[in-house]
């Protein structure tokens, strides 16, 4: 009997040792979906408001004086819905 529980708790410690590896893993592939999706959001706002020789600074200064604007005229298949 005690053998037995022995057995069973080493069997829930290795499963819980390979789900917090899977879970490591989701973590590290959705890190890299949004650092892709981020550089390929900078590279877009380079190209489309020739940013290459600004500052972090000056190019945050053009994104808030276009954002309401965006926000306000965003096209309705654009908006997305959280949750």
């Amino acid at each position: 009997m005690s053998n037995q529980i022995s057995k069973l708790d080493e069997q829930i410690k290795k499963l819980e040792r390979e789900k917090k590896i899977f879970e490591h893993s989701l973590s590290k592939i959705d890190r890299k979906k949004r650092t892709r999706r981020l550089i390929q959001i900078g590279a877009l706002s380079e190209k489309y408001f020739d940013l290459y020789h600004n500052d972090l600074h000056e190019v945050e200064e053009v994104f808030s004086q276009f954002a309401n604007y965006v926000k306000a005229n965003k096209l309705e298949k654009h908006k997305k819905r959280e949750g």
